[in-house]
């Protein structure tokens, strides 16, 4: 095939997982297979394409208003173009994505009152997206990266996986309780730079724009940027990566400024409380706070590399100031390879604690007159069960508890059962 049809093809094609590209391809990844050795002939030629679908199902038998199930789903195309291959570009990519979601939110349609999702594929309208649009640069024999163009304030950001199902313990969580950070699949244009300081210790900086019309569902599909743009997200973050007793780990701390425009959680214009006045809050034009993760593996069966026990713990601090949700904890343990008759399954188990501001708190105490008790902490909880169908199929059936359900001492735990497939294609 000729360049030009090499990249007409990938344009066509499309995903987010990384195992469609360069440094972990093989054919057995995708349910479809080779296609008769064209895939393997594109990849060859620098083009990587794919089709991901994730469904997740959640049915809450406890707690909550209603006992029901709901389903969320995400079709994702991915596009990666080798541009070293293709143009002789040294070092240089361009990588191209869009998604699509549909279905219900658990939290909202059984009332669970939980303070982060059950579902966290669900979220910013059932609509196709453009998430992903950059193009990258790899420079000083790969110890300098630089992305420009649209990018979700996720993919390098915070970057915990996704495999559990409660979006407290998924992906990038400082987004989920800070207003104006908005994850995956929205995306805003961007610039990320990532320098290798040594083999173990990176520095790493993203600058996003900050508008909050990219949410809406008309602008999907918009290369552009409509009116509206209130500031930028800064994130700077510090990695360590070093090897304990021959065993991996990773350890990251960040802090960020957003420069977008927030309402104060409990002061009104006036500088006085709003659960009393009743008012509009107070304005503030900045936020800013930071995140601590932990990942390190701690056994690796000497017989078999794919059987291993990883344990991580996670915190973040958001502005008390603008933030709902002020602190989030995180601790847990993937275990791979949990049988040796299934070395490639996997158990991940994840214990959390949601702090609501005390300032939001305090001010729902005094908007209903202390007639109630006020939101406190919440205990999320998850165990799930990864079955390794195929390398190209997934299933994690998952059992969700949460004390406390929004923080609240006095409504019944919640349970919900789960299952999140996923297949490539």
């Amino acid at each position: 095939m000729t360049n030009n049809a090499i990249v007409v093809a990938g344009l066509l094609g499309a995903c987010v997982l990384p195992c469609a590209h360069a440094s972990s391809y093989s054919p057995n990844n995708f349910l479809l297979g080779d296609w008769g050795g064209e895939r393997t002939r594109l990849h060859q030629q620098g083009v990587d394409f794919q089709l991901t679908y994730v469904n997740e199902l959640a049915y809450n038998t406890q707690g909550g208003q209603e006992h029901k199930g709901t389903y969320s789903d995400q079709l994702m195309f991915d596009s990666n173009f080798n541009l070293q291959k293709l143009l002789d570009w040294q070092g240089a990519s361009f990588r191209m994505t869009f998604s699509n979601r549909n279905g219900e939110n658990l939290s909202a349609e059984a009332g669970t009152n939980t303070l982060l999702a059950a579902q966290e594929i669900y979220g910013y309208g059932s609509v196709t997206r453009l998430v992903q649009f950059y193009y990258q640069q790899v420079l000083l024999n790969d110890r300098l990266m630089v992305k420009l163009g649209r990018l979700p304030m996720s993919g390098d950001v915070f970057p915990f996986s996704c495999k559990f199902q409660n979006l407290t313990f998924c992906g990038t969580v400082p987004g989920y309780i800070t207003p104006n950070w908005f994850t995956w699949p929205v995306s805003q244009w961007g610039a990320v730079v990532a320098g290798k300081l040594t083999d173990d210790l990176s520095l790493n900086a993203s600058l996003y724009q900050v508008n909050p019309r990219f949410s809406e569902n008309a602008q999907g599909l918009n290369f552009g940027s409509p009116p509206g743009t209130t500031g930028y997200l800064a994130v700077g973050e510090l990695a360590w990566t070093p090897t304990v007793k021959g065993l991996p780990g990773s350890y990251r701390a960040g802090i960020w400024r957003n420069t977008g425009d927030f309402n104060d959680v409990y002061h009104d214009i006036d500088g006085r409380p709003i659960g009393l006045t009743g008012h509009s809050p107070e304005q503030h034009d900045s936020a800013s706070g930071y995140y601590l993760m932990a990942e390190q593996r701690v056994y690796q069966d000497p017989d078999n590399s794919t059987r291993s026990l990883t344990l991580f713990a996670n915190f973040i601090q958001s502005d008390r100031d603008v933030s709902y949700v002020e602190k989030v904890f995180h601790l847990g343990a993937f275990i791979s390879g949990p049988f040796a008759t299934r070395p490639q399954d996997e158990i991940g188990v994840a214990i959390g604690r949601l702090e609501v501001n005390e300032l939001s708190s305090r001010r729902i105490s005094q908007a209903n007159g202390y007639a109630s008790a006020a939101p406190d902490t919440e205990y999320p909880m998850e165990l799930y069960y990864g079955i390794n169908i195929t390398p190209a199929l997934t299933l994690r059936p998952n059992v969700q508890y949460v004390v406390n359900p929004g923080g609240l001492s006095g409504d019944k735990s919640v349970v919900v059962f789960g299952l999140k497939t996923e297949v490539s294609f």
